[in-house]
């Protein structure tokens, strides 16, 4: 926190090519802010008012933009070291000006206006990032139970053994994901009512934050090329055991992006089944000239990721793959298929 102002300071300067200075606040316990950011933009200068904060959330921002959006007759700006692009949002939607490590920013006092979307952490953060994550429910298998109660909240007043099932995660790590949920008070106890999901968006915003180290990557993922990419994109893949995820999945969602990239989500007999159906070969290495196809092991048994189209991923893990994406033009499907499926 000590060089989060400066360091944010630092890059938007570099990334904008313009005059950015910063200072601390010395009476943050009078003023309430932390110090300040400036930009020289033609002999005029802007301020804003800078609040810093270790780990952004759609509670604490409530909280810190309430009556917050000015400061001092400054306007307010939030600086962390990552912002994901689901809290982002809701910074652009409350009209509240952001900064982040990853070089997102948002800033608009005019005549400047900064929009930057889309940039993920250096490797090294988001590692560090996902290690603060408490506890077990955010740890790989952990996600997996997560991700069961995100697509059926019903489950949280189930037996532990039917959460094992669903989750295909053993029992003793059931019994630790709960206790952790119930401490981090995402399971509320309403007594003789049984348990209930609390602060979904939130629990949602922290699976998706660990969603790239604690999930994605740990699923086995292979690269293809296909003998005829438009027949195997114009072929329903559920009676073969699979599902469209990513690109494909969110334009059958939305109808609103043209996919660039494929991925499926296949187990290890769909896998073969597919490899034979439509001549599937191994990407090689520096081949730049094809389109490759992304076959993903899924992360439950393929039946339960399935989606509320025929052949398609959940709504879910379709937004967690758009927000995990390179391609800032994921960003405004995804914004549609949380708004349509998730909200």
């Amino acid at each position: 926190m000590d060089t989060l102002l400066a360091e944010a300071a630092e890059l938007l300067a570099a990334t904008t090519n313009l005059n950015v200075t910063y200072t601390y606040d010395q009476e943050k316990i009078d003023r309430g802010i932390d110090g300040h950011l400036a930009i020289t933009n033609r002999q005029q200068k802007f301020t804003w008012g800078v609040e810093l904060n270790k780990r952004l959330t759609r509670q604490m921002l409530a909280k810190l933009t309430t009556g917050k959006t000015v400061l001092h007759d400054e306007k307010a700006l939030i600086i962390a070291p990552y912002i994901n692009e689901n809290i982002a949002e809701l910074c652009r939607e409350m009209q509240v000006d952001y900064l982040d490590l990853a070089g997102n920013a948002h800033l608009n006092n005019p005549p400047i206006y900064i929009d930057i979307r889309g940039r993920k952490p250096p490797p090294e953060h988001q590692i560090q990032l996902t290690r603060q994550l408490t506890g077990k429910a955010f740890q790989p298998k952990g996600m997996k139970l997560v991700m069961m109660l995100l697509l059926k909240p019903e489950l949280v007043n189930q037996p532990m053994r039917v959460l094992a099932e669903q989750a295909e995660i053993a029992l003793g790590t059931v019994k630790q994901v709960l206790d952790d949920l119930k401490q981090l008070t995402f399971i509320i106890d309403k007594g003789k009512k049984g348990g209930v999901l609390n602060e979904q968006d939130l629990l949602l915003t922290r699976w998706l934050d660990a969603y790239p180290h604690n999930m994605e990557a740990k699923l086995e993922q292979t690269l293809y090329v296909a003998h005829d990419l438009t027949e195997i994109r114009n072929t329903p893949l559920e009676p073969y055991g699979a599902l469209w995820g990513g690109e494909v999945a969110a334009d059958a969602y939305t109808h609103y992006l043209k996919p660039k990239t494929y991925q499926i989500y296949a187990d290890a007999e769909a896998h073969k089944t597919l490899l034979k159906k439509f001549r599937l070969r191994r990407l090689h290495a520096n081949e730049t000239e094809v389109t490759p196809i992304r076959i993903v092991e899924p992360p439950v048994a393929i039946e339960k990721i399935k989606g509320k189209l025929p052949g398609y991923a959940t709504p879910l893990l379709v937004y967690a793959e758009l927000l995990n994406s390179d391609d800032p033009r994921n960003l405004e499907t995804a914004k549609r298929i949380y708004n349509d499926y998730l909200a």
